[in-house]
C-alpha cells in the first residue's frame, strides 16, 4: 500500500510544470513569474520547488486580463 501511494504522489507531481517550463511557455522572465506568484498567480511548493498547474495558471491569467 506505501507504495501504490508514493507512485501516486508522483504522478501527481508530474502534472504540475516547473519555473522554468512555465517561462519558456509564457515567454517570460523568473522574475516576472516570482511577481506573479506575488499577485496571486497560484502555485504549489514541494519541497524547495516551486510547481505550477496549468489550467489554474491559464485561469488565473485569463482572470487578470478581464480586470484590464
Amino acid at each position: 500500500n506505501c507504495d501504490e501511494y508514493d507512485i501516486k504522489e508522483v504522478v501527481l507531481i508530474d502534472e504540475y510544470i516547473t519555473t522554468k517550463e512555465l517561462c519558456d511557455w509564457l515567454k517570460i522572465s523568473p522574475n516576472t513569474a516570482n511577481n506573479w506568484r506575488r499577485k496571486g498567480l497560484p502555485y504549489l511548493r514541494v519541497g524547495n520547488t516551486v510547481r505550477y498547474d496549468k489550467e489554474e495558471v491559464q485561469k488565473w491569467l485569463n482572470e487578470q486580463n478581464k480586470q484590464k
